[in-house]
């Protein structure tokens, strides 16, 4: 079982340049390309430095992330990530060999880009992206790997030349800005190939699957589908990880563990396993199982030790949720689980209300603050009204609410899942 993730004080109030780069979240999505390029450009081109894998996708791309991360470290190469979003720190999202940038480093970075924002105005995340760049250049990385933050063709970390490209899947999320149908939002993700960059790709259908091959043919780009390169099977799940069975073009790899579970993650894995094979074709059996072994990341259904039993779970579009909740019912009988949950106002939750009411015995939802997240009207209508079949819907005031509420409904051999936005995840661990 995992610790609860560290919350740090914020270093924004100490780090003048780092509370500037705070100021500039738009409360509106701001996409392009134009004046993120400048500013790399105005800095050398840091990107260029290095080899770079480039992992998008709706669901999965984190862990990925996490786990491609890993098995590189194993394999004895220097490596930065770069993270999107954060939970507690934004020092989170930039990270060498695993641990986070210092906040004077990333001042630093952030004041030398700022030099440059008359000429090139950036915003949060395109700061952050360069930051991230100008830092693995300067402790000389061997390779890097760059979670995208939205979509791909207009997110700014497609200004990374990547070797190698990953999409992790495709579901519908941020339809405002990627569309409404998956593969509208294929074709956006599909934005960070470019020629010669080989893309692997663990896509649901057939169709889906053709359209990623067709566009890597008109881009010269070699096509890796998942789906048939990396075979899993025999999955066995326990409270604090799983074991499968994983075979590739490469070898057999027989039974591999890895800590973080569920049945997405299974696939998760195999894609970071065959992406590490094809940006690093010698890389050992060794340093692949102990990579997948090792690999920790927060609040992907992260287990807490204790009684009763907290899981933390950052999951917030229909697909992941419906997912979250079939692990779930594979460590925790209805009867014995509530459910804490919060999200962002634009979700669309699909089937996932009703289904849940069916996983647990409680559900509280609780309003997040800011303008964006889903007050307790919004909340309210996502659920719609109780029926009075499975679980009881209650309505918290705040995470302190939530939190008093549990206190007197939650037993001592219950499971409590937290559910939803990274907001959710953040507010609610100081009550933990």
């Amino acid at each position: 079982m995992t610790a609860i993730p560290s919350r740090s004080s914020d270093s924004r109030r100490l780090f003048p340049h780092i509370e500037y780069l705070f100021s500039l979240q738009p409360t509106r999505m701001k996409l392009g390309l134009e004046n993120v390029a400048a500013l790399f450009e105005l800095v050398g081109s840091p990107q260029r430095a290095f080899p770079s894998i480039l992992v998008a996708g709706t669901n999965g791309k984190g862990s990925v992330t996490t786990w491609i991360t890993s098995i590189l470290r194993r394999a004895g190469l220097r490596t930065g990530t770069f993270y999107s979003p954060h939970l507690f720190r934004v020092n989170e999202r930039i990270r060498l060999d695993g641990a986070e940038i210092p906040s004077p480093e990333l001042d630093r970075l952030v004041g030398l880009l700022g030099t440059h924002r008359r000429e090139a105005p950036f915003t949060f995340f395109e700061g952050l992206t360069a930051a991230a760049a100008l830092w693995f250049r300067e402790k000389g990385v061997d390779a890097a790997v760059f979670e995208v933050g939205l979509g791909g063709r207009l997110d700014a970390t497609k200004l990374v030349e990547p070797a190698v490209c990953v999409v992790t899947g495709i579901a519908r999320d941020h339809g405002e800005h990627l569309g409404r149908t998956r593969r509208a939002i294929l074709g956006e993700k599909l934005g960070i190939v470019r020629q010669g960059a080989p893309l692997v790709a663990e896509l649901p259908t057939k169709k889906l699957r053709e359209q990623a091959a067709r566009r890597c043919l008109e881009l010269g780009a070699p096509f890796h589908d998942a789906r048939i390169e990396a075979r899993t099977w025999s999955a066995r799940s326990r409270i604090d990880g799983m074991t499968f069975l994983l075979e590739t073009p490469v070898r057999g790899y027989g039974r591999v563990e890895t800590r973080m579970i569920g049945d997405p993650q299974v696939r998760n894995a195999a894609v970071a396993v065959r992406t590490v094979e094809v940006f690093r074709p010698r890389t050992g059996a060794r340093a692949i199982r102990e990579g997948l072994a090792v690999a920790r990341f927060p609040a992907r259904f992260q287990v807490l030790s204790g009684r009763p039993r907290f899981v933390l779970d950052a999951s917030h579009n229909e697909q992941s949720l419906l997912a979250s909740l079939r692990t779930l019912r594979g460590m925790a009988d209805p009867g014995r689980t509530v459910i804490l949950f919060g999200v962002m106002s634009n979700k669309e939750l699909g089937r996932f209300p009703h289904a849940a009411r069916g996983a647990a015995r409680e559900i509280v939802l609780v309003p997040l603050p800011g303008p964006r997240g889903a007050n307790a009207d919004q909340l309210a209508g996502m659920f719609g009204p109780d029926t009075g079949g499975g679980a009881r819907v209650r309505h918290a005031r705040g995470m302190r609410d939530a939190f008093a509420r549990l206190g007197r409904i939650a037993r001592e051999d219950d499971t409590i899942l937290l559910l939803g936005s990274h907001v959710l995840i953040e507010e609610a661990v100081a009550y933990i």
